[in-house]
């Protein structure tokens, strides 16, 4: 019984030991593999988010806001440096809120911009969250401790494809188009629409169902706490409308949207600043995704939601 404790014991020290040494190889030698792709994006507008120090504008979302803003007018209209935080909806809706976490400071408005609000408090794509993280440490803090595990479980299809991207070369090559981070300008916006990824927004739309959002309480929960956050640093949050491709394909109308925003404006602490109706949008107005606006989409809802913060000021 003892040689086999021993031999237990000497197997499970050679496999730990292995192990760190994988990781110690893949950490110091391997590194970031991803430096140029989209999600690397967020290594620089947490860089701005956290260089500014006065009040400021720090939109909160997925992609609808990386490819949905102009960033340089709302600062220009309301007199704020803007930080636009999206990024991608696979994260889910918790990851974007703990990037704001990173540089929430008196006097600083959170416009939270989600497209849906029935969540489950959990990081949607824990292998998407390794590719985005990818050892740029200054980005950890955005992992919860509940996180960890399905972290830990996602790792090693990280590390596969890290291994992979370093054997062929791929890590230190701009994938260029707009899913790269050399597509965003210096607010945290999608600049770059090359005419080949637009879509057949005829085609998109017919197939792609477009729904009124649901509402769960562990949401709705999560966002009162970060008003609350916010609140004690001195900050303020509100929410904001998203855009909503409408046309011959809806199956929703406007009372469907004003019947949730009732619902919405009841369960949250904060304001709602938008009336989600003037976020409807012609499918002409989306490029290649159904929460992602052309230029011209991105200019009108960027002239709505200056509008809608300008009337909340206004009223405060």
């Amino acid at each position: 019984m003892s040689k086999f404790i021993k031999k237990l014991a000497l197997f499970v020290a050679v496999a730990t030991l292995s192990m760190i040494a994988v990781v110690l190889f893949d950490y110091f030698v391997i590194g970031s593999q991803y430096k140029y792709s989209y999600q690397a994006s967020l290594i620089d507008k947490v860089e701005r988010l956290e260089s500014i120090k006065e009040p400021k504008i720090i939109l909160v979302g997925h992609s609808n806001l990386a490819f949905g803003i102009n960033s340089e007018e709302i600062e220009n209209a309301i007199g704020m440096p803007v930080v636009n935080l999206g990024l991608h909806g696979g994260l889910g809706n918790a990851y974007h809120e703990q990037i704001a976490k990173l540089g929430i400071n008196e006097g600083d408005i959170v416009v939270v911009c989600h497209s849906e609000f029935s969540d489950t408090d959990e990081i949607g794509d824990p292998m998407l969250a390794w590719i985005t993280y990818d050892y740029n440490n200054q980005l950890w803090p955005i992992i919860r401790e509940k996180d960890y595990k399905a972290m830990l479980r996602a790792y090693p299809k990280y590390l596969r494809k890290s291994y992979l991207r370093w054997i062929l070369r791929m890590g230190d090559k701009d994938p260029g188009g707009s899913y790269s981070r050399s597509a965003f300008n210096k607010y945290g916006d999608i600049i770059y629409r090359p005419a080949d990824e637009q879509l057949d927004v005829e085609k998109l739309f017919s197939e792609t169902s477009v729904e009124v959002p649901e509402i769960n309480d562990i949401c709705i929960n999560r966002l009162n706490e970060l008003y609350e956050y916010c609140r004690e640093r001195g900050a303020t949050m509100v929410v904001a409308g998203y855009p909503v491709p409408y046309g011959q394909y809806s199956d929703f109308t406007e009372e469907d949207f004003e019947d949730f925003k009732f619902k919405l404006d009841d369960m949250l602490d904060c304001d709602v600043i938008s009336d989600y109706t003037d976020y409807f949008y012609p499918y002409d107005f989306f490029y290649n995704a159904k929460l992602h606006l052309t230029e011209e989409g991105a200019e009108v809802r960027t002239k709505q939601l200056i509008s809608d913060l300008e009337n909340w000021l206004e009223k405060r």
